[in-house]
């Protein structure tokens, strides 16, 4: 599972440095593996070395891909800053090799414990996500405050899915405390990536919030097994473009100790 190439290691102790499990013991003559069982295969340790010593899990870190380069601080804010939610799409389908591309991308989004839980369902065409919003809407009826909601989907309009051609929803199967938030990094990854893809996304709240109270939704979904789809995006074409960076709240900090001067 871990082998160290002792030809090349420069005992530099990087390895474990960055070991979360604590899986490596430096000595002065050699780094040793231990307690092999509880590593969590995140990889930080063939990442970090210096020399391509580690090998993990069988894969030769002569073939890993070079990190970076990064972009800068002030491309990266202004994609997040400049980022919206996306409501008004083209007709257009996204093309399927596009948006592999994006998940393929947010995968590498963290999990915890590196668990690597999550799996997507892509929903796509007119009549799948009819059927979709059709039981959405069948949880919310009765809901005085869904009443106007429930209208606009009864009169023809997409008040749920807002005319997007596809839908995407990041799925675990919950027995995780935190599989919710890993699916949410997920999901907040493609939606910060979209952008520079020339798509546009925007989170499908009320067909989250609706699969969360009723089974029949994830069997709309096609989801019949032990799966939930915990976080979930709209994606499509922008048939808009914004031009400006509305203001913001002012930022709100509360700091916890530090050092007295």
């Amino acid at each position: 599972m871990i082998q160290i190439d002792t030809s090349r290691c420069v005992l530099c102790g990087m390895c474990a440095r960055v070991c979360a499990a604590h899986c490596f013991h430096l000595t002065e003559k050699a780094v040793h593996v231990r307690h092999e069982e509880y590593c969590m295969h995140c990889g930080h340790c063939t990442a970090v070395c210096p020399k391509a010593a580690v090998t993990l899990d069988g894969v030769n870190p002569d073939t890993l891909e070079h990190a970076g380069p990064f972009p800068s601080q002030e491309s990266l804010s202004a994609l997040i800053r400049g980022r919206r939610s996306l409501r008004v799409f083209k007709e257009d389908a996204v093309p399927r090799e596009t948006l592999l591309q994006a998940l393929d991308t947010a995968r590498y989004a963290p999990t915890g414990k590196n668990l690597e839980n999550v799996s997507w369902l892509v929903l796509e065409g007119r009549d799948t996500l009819r059927r979709v919003s059709d039981s959405v809407v069948n949880v919310f009826r009765g809901e005085e405050r869904m009443a106007a909601l429930v209208r606009s989907h009864d009169s023809g309009s997409d008040p749920i899915f807002r005319g997007a051609p596809c839908v995407v929803f990041a799925c675990a199967e919950g027995a995780y405390d935190l599989d919710i938030v890993n699916c949410s990094i997920a999901v907040a990854t493609l939606d910060l990536l979209l952008p520079t893809m020339g798509l546009g996304g925007c989170w499908a709240g009320f067909a989250m919030r609706a699969a969360s109270l009723d089974d029949k939704v994830c069997a709309a979904m096609g989801l019949n097994g032990s799966l939930r789809p915990l976080a979930g995006l709209m994606v499509g074409l922008p048939d808009l473009h914004y031009r400006r960076i509305p203001p913001r709240r002012a930022l709100r900090v509360q700091w916890v100790g530090g050092e007295k001067a």
